[in-house]
């Protein structure tokens, strides 16, 4: 189970980066429709994220710390699809 909420954490990391660059304002609601899980789930993600300096929970933001580390999974991810094609 701990590894599921790691894999949903990073998709949480990766949708706040992808709805920051969209300019869209980042509601739990919004966030649990874009990740298909439940409200309460998103909630206490963003809580743990919180605790660890990566979101500004309240705010359903990245931190800065947050923002280094969605835009470095971003570069990394795009990179391997490159490989992959090539």
């Amino acid at each position: 189970m701990q590894k599921d909420n790691e894999k949903v954490a990073w998709r949480l990391l990766e949708t706040l980066y992808e709805v920051g660059r969209a300019d869209i304002h980042a509601t739990p609601s919004l966030l649990a429709a874009w990740l298909d899980v439940p409200e309460t789930r998103v909630q206490e993600l963003l809580t743990g994220l919180d605790t660890q300096g990566l979101v500004d929970g309240a705010r359903c933001r990245l931190s800065m710390q947050g923002l280094v580390l969605a835009v470095s999974m971003h570069g990394a991810q795009k990179l391997s699809r490159q490989s992959a094609a090539a």
